[in-house]
């Protein structure tokens, strides 16, 4: 039959040719309608064109814009309207109080992140900043261990070692005396870092468990790249914990690969539990979990806790704006004395970039603390090397930490605001993690974070100029080509 012919006349190849030609089509126009930073632009375009293998998965893993198609249902900002209404009108009262001739930094900052991440400012708060793992866990083991109604943990990372099995004997405990425990992990963040027989334990002691994005699950696995990077704990909507630590040993005693581990955590109670309570809630019902009732865990103290001014931010892929790399922004351009940033890994985008070097030009101190050698990841470390020269060159300080790895993740301004949390100075954390941050406006706590920045300065080796320029061409190339590709990293 002539029909049969022509259809034999083409091979399989052929019609998968076609439709391979027809997805790079279809990407194409995705990304030139999304409008983005023409740079990641440009790098996605050149990635799919010239190695598509690679390029057109991480497209669909990494690169779709999910500002105008939600990844996740439930917001922490919807929570926060539906059980905090009263701070909420506090907040506006407070906001709308002041001239606008007197709005400083600060406020700016306020009503920054209000409009973008519907971050509320409270007022009635205490802080208390860790420095050391040993010392965070004595007192988190110690807060878990005196629980009565609720715990509520969610992490990036959760190990079965040592310090897991001591966390678990507490949860199992606690269980048994009719504690609700929830614990939330993230798929990617805790691949192969149970055991099997620990996570069957979990489930037999009655603990709730939940994977955020399961990378197992066929409905999910394909967003692994969209991690939750949240670090959080609850106990009894009183106290929480946000920061750097994840639950491993290391973060106590460097573990096998480092002789010690700097990271930094923070501890609150007051007003601002209740919104980590509602971040917490959000997570663990898009991860598939129930919650009868949001009241029941969000209620604000009776008791005054302090006159400490805190905002939590909370950023992911599918947020409406960057929170967090605006809060960045912000915090560098206007400062007017000294901006002193910590983060373990340092890849930026031009926004960020130009924001240091202008502050710098102008006369501002900036100092950098990053991973010194040898990191936990070699490329990011590596693509960091090629900001040095033109940041340097500024007048940006840049100093590797000597003394085991460095994972703190804190920006100060003018030794006056303060923000610590989850959040790394690099492209993942900036826009493809779910992050949370704390923002404190007071002095004396931003030079708690200060004091810690310089003694870490002691262990730290300076950057210099001559050093980048006398780099080899091999490991500069090696840098460049990776820095191509560093907006989706």
């Amino acid at each position: 039959m002539p029909f049969l012919s022509f259809f034999h006349h083409f091979s399989i190849g052929y019609y998968l040719n076609i439709i391979f030609y027809l997805i790079v089509f279809a990407i194409t126009l995705r990304i030139l309608l999304d409008n983005r930073n023409p740079t990641w632009s440009l790098a996605m375009l050149l990635v799919i064109y010239f190695l598509p293998v690679i390029g057109i998965p991480i497209y669909l893993l990494g690169g779709v814009n999910w500002k105008k198609r939600k990844i996740v249902k439930h917001i922490p900002e919807r929570i926060f309207k539906s059980n905090l209404s009263d701070l909420i009108e506090k907040q506006q009262k407070f906001l709308s109080a002041i001239p606008s001739e007197y709005e400083n930094d600060a406020v700016k900052n306020v009503r920054m992140l209000l409009n973008s991440s519907g971050a509320i400012m409270t007022m009635n708060n205490h802080l208390s900043v860790y420095d050391s793992g040993e010392h965070l866990f004595n007192d988190l083991l110690a807060d878990l261990e005196s629980a009565r109604k609720s715990i509520h943990m969610e992490y990036f990372i959760w190990k079965s070692d040592s310090l897991g099995e001591r966390i678990f004997e507490i949860l199992k405990q606690k269980v048994g005396q009719g504690v609700e425990v929830r614990i939330l992990f993230d798929g990617v963040g805790c691949f192969r870092m149970m055991s099997r027989d620990y996570k069957r334990r979990l489930r037999s002691a009655g603990i709730q468990m939940r994977y955020f994005l399961d990378p197992l699950n066929p409905l999910s696995g394909w967003l692994l790249n969209y991690c939750n990077h949240r670090k959080i704990a609850v106990i009894d909507g009183i106290k929480a914990y946000t920061g750097g630590m994840n639950i491993g040993s290391e973060y106590i005693d460097g573990g096998a690969r480092f002789e010690s581990w700097r990271d930094t955590h923070l501890k609150l109670t007051g007003d601002t539990v209740s919104l980590l309570q509602a971040v917490f809630l959000a997570d663990w019902e898009n991860s598939g979990g129930k919650v009868k009732s949001e009241r029941d865990y969000i209620s604000l103290p009776t008791e005054t806790h302090g006159e400490l001014a805190i905002q939590i931010v909370t950023s992911g892929p599918d947020s409406d704006w960057h929170s967090l790399k605006d809060l960045y922004f912000n915090m560098i351009s206007n400062a007017n004395e000294e901006i002193l940033i910590a983060s373990p890994y340092f890849i930026i985008d031009e926004s960020l970039e130009e924001a240091m070097i202008t502050a710098a030009l102008s006369g501002v101190r900036v100092k950098v603390i990053m991973a010194g050698t040898p990191p936990d990841k070699w490329v990011p470390f590596w693509v960091a090397q090629t900001y040095y020269e033109r940041l340097i060159e500024s007048g940006v300080e840049f100093y590797q930490y000597q003394n085991g790895f460095y994972h703190s993740k804190y920006l100060i301004a003018d030794g006056k605001t303060a923000t610590a949390g989850t959040c790394n100075m690099d492209m993942r954390s900036l826009h493809l993690h779910y992050e949370i941050n704390a923002v404190v406006y007071d002095a004396e706590k931003a030079r708690i974070l200060k004091n810690i920045f310089e003694e870490d300065l002691n262990c730290c080796r300076k950057v210099t100029m001559e050093e980048c320029e006398n780099l080899s061409f091999i490991k500069k190339l090696r840098n460049s080509i990776f820095r191509i590709i560093a907006p989706l990293l």
